[in-house]
């Protein structure tokens, strides 16, 4: 760890500071924030771009706070008379800036915990212009009355610093560790310092001393529990400072209660314990809903009580939550499960009936973790079967296969009920499915079937089998799995029809038809309170529907959302990391499709970060995609390298959802520079889409081709297809790929247009570039064309993909230039002229050479494209 950390971020703060300090008109500035926030570090940054000043640096301290002049003591003669007939004030600014002196620059660190002196003086010497000032305080702590008096009487200016962001916290760290720092560990330290530099620094610390941070697979990451320095929990006590019971009890049952309802801990506490936590601003109140909520002020309070709560007083704490909860009656499903929990870590959790249902409750929300604990605890209870298959769930989503056959092996030895043995075939193959990638998983239910008894159990078998023929791609497997499973009637158990849901509403999105994937799975979530606890994977499957859905239209708004959306909803403490890596890599599909080749390649490595070392779901879909995002910003190594983890990495069980990386394949080619095998890719990609069901990768597969210059090739299949996919998407690639044929310019200008509205900017720029080699040499609408594509792959984050390889930029003096930015910014001719020195005609003339080299007409044109050439 550097001894000092890089100065990251605040650049405007520091140009603000610096100007305050360079203008005449404040005698300075007072930079003020809340503790950590970095207002030292910014202080100090600004004295270092000085020149010409003499510095004088004072610091109020806590122990110096009751004595005269105690802060600048250090400035003071020996012998200097702080009393009798001299003003003392007067004499002290003379000793800190004798007259005829030079300029002198003041710096005041903690200015809030100055002696009553010391800030008179600096009042003094800031008032009379002796010195200019750069001072720091604390927001929300007292300041004695001359230092509130610099800012309240316009005497200097206050700025107010706020939290260290997380975008900037992401790139500090960046700088810190030497190396990419993955997503969710950048907001996990963000969110437990929130944005203190100070207590961020020692959090880092010990995460480097524990080897809980650690670089794994090329960035860094936080695997594990937080841990906390003792010089950071000291920092963090002395922050709290001393309670008396009252106060520590309180503190304690918010921290390990949080979010703890504000009536139930008054009614545990006391009101004016709870009042005076408050006044001190050690615990924090909210909304949630209807009902407040307290919980500590900050992060780090909690992990501190925790950390030095006696065993016994946790169990006692944790128990006495636990009946007051269940007391008032849990009001939500999240509260029914943290009681179990409290009544599990203070041990008076002994029936296995509650453990099962609590199992469950974590699973749906996919706190794997604590899914595990809970479901051990529930066989360790006696509770068979029930129990052994909630945790065997967990375990396999955990990637844990082994473990979960052994728990259930020890269960179903001896012969079971239909119920239990539907069970625990689902539980086998969903595992074997996501877990273990076995392509033959289908027959552990249908054998399954084959032996019950109960029609509805046979059916939820049935649906089951489909689901995995799906996911290996066979869709014509699964279509006869359902069809089956429906001829014995309607599904009656919810977690089946939900199940049903995710198969037939994949089928429909990858075969073209969103508007009824998207609506069925709306209509199973609708539902989700009746399946959620025993289907749980089959809600981020339905999310997924949803996000496939709007992708394959083109709108990507909409599928970004939905990324949102389950990001929000994933717990970044206890994560399902296969999940997480999945969304990641749509994240990345979606980017990637907006043109943002640098973003796609961030989210893979961010899903990739959760995948581990092994074969694992999702690998197709995130080292595919930055297999496509390397090539075009054309890294082929890492291309290269990324589409053989792919082959290697993939599970034989997540076709569809892997299917990217069959796309990527004509892109590392491409990028290389073989652009007939890149074709011969592409097209392969579209056989093995139409095999697989897959009719929207097939669409994108014939695009791609299309893209690379292959679209005779391509094209009556593309117009065939689009008729059969809902959604404009299908429709503009058609258009391409017809326009493409024709050489037809203003045809390839108006689906360039149209990309660009749906914000696929790369696409757009491809099909301008198209359109400026269709038109006749010297055409003014080619050299529009021209440049309208270089500004678009400007906006593309470095993309250069074989359609753009040929475009040079459009050449402009500097004169010319200038001349167009002030014209694209609204000025006229004459303002131009005048501004520049000029005449009006010359202005003129250079416009209508901007105009010429650009292919534009007016002053609007010249605006939209000037930015980005």
């Amino acid at each position: 760890m550097p001894p000092l950390w890089p100065f990251v971020g605040r650049t405007a703060q520091l140009d603000a500071v610096r100007a305050i300090l360079g203008d005449g008109s404040r005698a300075g500035v007072v930079v003020a924030g809340p503790a950590g926030a970095g207002k030292s570090r910014l202080a100090a940054e600004a004295v270092s771009g000085l020149t010409g000043r003499t510095v004088v640096a004072v610091r109020g301290t806590t122990a110096a706070a009751d004595l005269p002049f105690g802060a600048i003591a250090h400035l003071l003669p020996e012998r200097f008379p702080t009393e009798g007939g001299a003003n003392p004030l007067r004499r002290a600014a003379e000793a800190v800036c004798p007259p005829g002196g030079g300029a002198l620059l003041l710096t005041v660190d903690d200015a809030h915990l100055l002696d009553a002196a010391s800030a008179a003086l600096v009042h003094q010497m800031v008032l009379h212009r002796r010195a200019r000032l750069l001072a720091t305080v604390r927001s929300g702590e007292p300041a004695p009355d001359p230092i509130v008096a610099l800012w309240k009487d316009g005497l200097v200016r206050r700025l107010e610093l706020e939290p260290f962001p997380v975008e900037e916290t992401g790139r500090l760290l960046t700088r810190v560790l030497g190396g990419r720092v993955e997503t969710a560990t950048v907001r996990r330290l963000w969110r437990v310092t929130q944005g203190n530099l100070l207590y961020l620094r020692e959090m880092v610390i010990a995460g480097r001393t524990s080897g809980a941070l650690d670089e794994i697979g090329g960035q860094w990451r936080w695997d594990g529990d937080l841990s906390l320095t003792s010089r950071l929990r000291d920092l963090v006590e002395a922050r709290i400072g001393d309670l008396d019971e009252d106060e520590r009890r309180t503190l304690e049952f918010v921290t390990f209660g949080e979010p703890l309802g504000a009536d139930i801990l008054v009614r545990l506490t006391g009101a004016t314990a709870v009042e005076r936590c408050e006044a001190r601003q050690l615990i924090t109140g909210f909304r949630d809903g209807r009902r407040l909520q307290v919980r500590p002020a900050h992060p780090l309070y909690g992990e501190v009580v925790r950390a030095r709560a006696a065993p016994e007083r946790t169990r006692e704490l944790l128990a006495r939550l636990a009946d007051a909860v269940e007391a008032t009656g849990p009001r939500r499903r999240e509260d029914a499960l943290r009681v179990i929990v409290w009544r599990l870590d203070s041990g008076t959790a002994r029936r296995p009936r509650p453990l099962i249902t609590a199992c469950r409750l974590a699973m749906s929300v996919f706190d794997i973790t604590l899914a595990q604990r809970l479901g051990r605890a529930a066989v360790a209870a006696g509770g068979g079967p029930a129990a052994a298959v909630p945790l065997a769930y967990a375990l396999f989503f955990d990637d844990r296969p082994e473990e979960a056959e052994q728990v259930l092996r020890q269960v179903m030895g001896a012969p079971a009920a239909d119920h239990d043995r539907s069970g625990y075939a689902w539980t086998r193959t969903l595992g074997l499915t996501w877990s273990v990638g076995d392509a033959d998983a289908h027959r552990v239910v249908e054998e399954a079937a084959s032996t019950v008894t109960d029609p509805e159990v046979r059916q939820d078998l049935m649906i089951a089998s489909a689901f995995v023929h799906f996911f290996a791609g066979r869709p014509l497997d699964s279509d006869r799995q359902l069809a089956a499973a429906r001829r014995l009637g309607a599904v009656v158990n919810p977690a089946s029809a939900a199940e049903a849901a995710v198969v037939e509403g994949l089928r429909l999105a990858h075969g073209g038809h969103s508007v009824r994937a998207r609506a069925l799975a709306d209509a199973a979530l609708r539902e989700v309170t009746r399946w959620r606890d025993d289907a749980p994977d089959a809600y981020w499957s339905l999310q997924c529907v949803r996000l496939l859905s709007s992708l394959f239209e083109g709108d990507l708004t909409a599928a970004e959302e939905v990324t949102g959306l389950t990001r929000r909803l994933m717990r970044e403490e206890a994560p399902w990391r296969l999940g997480m890596a999945g969304f990641d890599g749509h994240r990345a599909q979606i980017r990637l499709l907006l043109g943002r080749p640098a973003d796609a390649v961030r989210f893979s490595r961010d899903g990739i970060s959760q995948l581990g070392g092994y074969k694992a779901g999702f690998a197709g879909l995130c080292f595919g995609e930055l297999a496509h995002a390397s090539a075009l910003l054309g890294d082929l190594a890492t291309a290269e390298g990324a589409l053989t983890a792919a082959a290697d990495r993939s599970l034989k069980t997540f076709v569809p959802i892997d299917f990217p990386a069959v796309l990527a394949r004509a892109w590392v080619h491409a990028a290389a520079g073989d652009l007939d095998t890149a074709v011969t890719a592409a097209l392969a990609a579209a056989g093995d889409a139409e095999t697989h069901g897959l009719r929207c990768y097939r669409m994108f597969a014939l695009h791609d081709a299309v893209r690379l210059g292959a679209a005779p090739l391509v094209a009556a299949e593309l117009a065939d297809l689009c008729a059969s996919v809902d959604g404009p998407l299908a429709t503009l690639c058609a258009r391409h790929a017809s326009a493409a044929v024709a050489g037809d310019g203003p045809e390839l200008d108006a689906v360039s247009r149209a990309f660009e509205r749906m914000g696929m900017l790369l696409h757009a720029a491809e099909a301008t570039a198209q359109a400026a080699a269709a038109y006749a040499p010297g055409d003014r609408a080619g050299a529009f064309a021209t440049s309208r594509a270089w500004a678009l792959a400007g906006r593309c984050q470095g993309a250069r993909s074989p359609a753009l390889r040929g475009l040079t930029p459009p050449r402009l003096t500097a004169r010319q230039r200038e001349i167009a930015g002030l014209a694209a910014a609204g000025l006229s001719n004459r303002e131009i002229a005048d501004r520049l020195v000029l005449s009006p005609r010359t202005v003129a003339n250079h416009l209508v050479g901007v105009y010429g080299r650009l292919g534009v007409g007016d002053r609007a044109a010249l605006a939209d494209l000037l930015p980005h050439i």
